[in-house]
């Protein structure tokens, strides 16, 4: 009785619904947009606003500016691609102080794109529809559920955050999808004589190069992403000789991807000042014995546990709810999800432990919630699907309104950052006063000596 009640009354209402297909997606797009806005203007705002995040705003002021970029002192990534040219795109059409805010609406608008696409390949117009508005609904919900249980940090802003691996998962994962494709086309025409895809592959060689030297880590997840699937699909279907020589290729394809982008990328090093971050990795793990390094490890993933339980209330829900609705979830997203667990976290290790030395660091996790989100959006459509296009777009109106009325800090923090007079401040105050202030204020950042801190700063313009 209930379905059939908002089937007449809405049908009646809005009879051009059938008639205009599209107009359910345009709808979802416009309304995501405006949900998406209000989350980065308040619930993240302050993480989005951070000094780690205003890291490529500030280096595509100095670039635009004539300045140039060689007295930067850049991250391990420099996310040049896909990040910074997404951000020097929204630069020349948008106010300065709000790239961050449009640049995590815009992201969210792609990985929409994207998942539209994909989605309608394997699912009907109406599913894809009720699998987006799941998915835009479940990453509303968490994130006020982590404001509601105050989280630090919240661990959901990477969906909206630049320069911090996010951007870089979601173009590698366009990247491995679409190859993909390619691989097992050119698998089924593999009798044929002549090249197939030659042009294409160069374009997804060039393509993984830029990730690669912009976000090693991001190039990871999508190669091991790939590799998985590849050979979970196709160990089963090959025989044994082919799957052995198309291994061997593949082997020494990606020595030398790798060789060659990383003497590339020694090169970069050289002119522009880029920590060595293999170079620390190595100088670390040699100075400890095997037990050592054991203990510092499991030592590590303790303390980190007790963060999740104690700080992360939104993901520890997260997580439980995964695993209930796990059986549910697409077999390559369970597959994937399995497979990356143990791999970042060795990696979360490695890098957070006994690379770059972070208490916390849950951005190196990042896949794990959006393959979670995945899975229980598409759970939820056989929930969904009963219900029409009209009520099922009206709960994202709820969002809207119930977002409307939470604080929105923006002119507090710009004041805040724009009245510090001390011209030597700490690394968490340098980019955000001179983002505030509009490159008008240049502070000089120093750690707890005293001492000049150069880390992911462009404060100091004599490298």
């Amino acid at each position: 009785m209930f379905q059939n009640f908002f089937q007449s009354k809405i049908q009646v209402q809005f009879p051009g619904w059938d008639k205009y297909p599209h107009l359910p997606f345009a709808l979802f797009f416009t309304i995501s947009s405006i949900i998406n806005f209000l989350l980065c203007e308040t619930i993240y705002f302050q993480s989005l606003y951070s000094a780690d995040q205003l890291y490529s705003p500030l280096v595509l002021r100095d670039l635009f500016s004539g300045k140039g970029i060689s007295h930067w002192y850049l991250p391990p990534s420099p996310y040049f691609f896909p990040d910074l040219v997404l951000m020097a795109g929204l630069y020349l059409f948008f106010p300065f102080l709000y790239l961050p805010t449009i640049y995590g609406v815009f992201q969210m608008a792609l990985v929409w794109f994207g998942l539209y696409f994909g989605m309608l390949g394997v699912r009907s117009k109406k599913e894809t529809l009720l699998f987006l508005v799941a998915f835009q609904s479940i990453i509303t919900i968490y994130s006020l559920f982590g404001w509601v249980t105050k989280d630090n940090p919240l661990p959901f802003v990477y969906f909206f955050s630049n320069a911090h691996h996010s951007t870089g998962f979601f173009f590698s994962l366009l990247l491995v999808c679409t190859f993909y494709q390619s691989v097992r086309k050119q698998e089924h025409r593999r009798d044929q004589t002549k090249p197939i895809f030659s042009f294409e592959i160069f374009l997804y060689w060039i393509g993984l190069s830029f990730l690669y030297l912009s976000d090693r880590y991001s190039f990871s997840i999508g190669c091991i992403g790939f590799v998985t699937i590849y050979l979970y699909e196709t160990k089963h279907q090959q025989p044994i000789g082919f799957l052995k020589t198309q291994g061997i290729r593949l082997i020494w394809t990606i020595v030398f991807f790798l060789f060659s982008n990383e003497l590339f990328f020694w090169g970069m090093k050289h002119l522009l000042q880029i920590p060595n971050s293999f170079g620390i990795l190595w100088e670390s793990l040699s100075q400890k014995p095997i037990k050592t390094i054991f203990h510092l490890a499991t030592t590590y993933l303790y303390d980190f546990g007790k963060q999740i339980y104690y700080q992360n209330r939104s993901l520890l829900g997260l997580l439980g709810f995964t695993a209930l609705m796990f059986f549910r979830f697409p077999m390559r997203i369970r597959i994937l999800f399995l497979v990356l667990l143990p791999v970042l976290l060795i990696l979360l290790i490695l890098v957070g432990r006994f690379t770059y030395l972070h208490p916390y660091p849950i951005r190196y996790l990042f896949p794990l919630w959006f393959f979670s989100f995945f899975g229980i959006s598409w759970a939820m459509v056989s929930i969904l699907k009963h219900l029409p296009y009209s009520f099922v777009l009206a709960t994202l109106i709820v969002w809207i309104c119930l977002l409307s009325y939470f604080p929105k800090p923006r002119e507090e923090v710009a004041g805040f950052h724009r009245n510090q007079p001390n011209p030597k401040v700490s690394y968490d105050l340098e980019k955000p006063i001179r983002f505030w202030s509009e490159g008008k204020i240049e502070p000089i950042p120093i750690n707890k000596s005293g001492e000049p801190y150069r880390w992911i700063t462009g404060a100091f313009h004599t490298p």
